[in-house]
């Protein structure tokens, strides 16, 4: 009669093969971003960004001329920020802010990261 042996090195083995199938079965691939959905988030930052901050230069600046005009410094800032932001988005997130509008803690902590490396820029 066959004896069942298992060991760590056994166990740690099943559990690797175990997570590496996960990992490669279609639904192992939903924290994956998408390129489209990388593009898509971009975007919609990108736009979210330069609104605010328009909004930010109408309320500080009602007495002078028209600050409203986005510059070309501005949208490269906006750009940037998306940019580094996408860099670490999840599938979560891109839900969320892309598809419901809403913006997740996570990317306000990702913003002000992605702001410093863009303001050395």
């Amino acid at each position: 009669m066959a004896k069942a042996y298992f060991t760590f090195k056994n166990i740690y083995l099943t559990m690797t093969v175990a997570a590496t199938a996960s990992f490669f079965s279609p639904t192992g691939f939903a924290h994956v971003v998408s390129p489209e959905d990388h593009h898509a988030f971009e975007h919609k930052y990108s736009e979210v960004c330069v609104k605010k901050e328009l909004n930010l230069r109408k309320k500080e600046n009602r007495s002078s001329g028209n600050p409203g005009y986005v510059d070309e410094s501005l949208q490269k800032l906006c750009d940037c920020i998306a940019q580094e932001e996408s860099k670490t988005l999840t599938k979560d997130e891109v839900k969320k802010f892309v598809r419901e509008g809403k913006y997740p803690m996570s990317l306000m902590i990702k913003a002000s990261q992605a702001e410093e490396i863009c303001a050395k820029k």
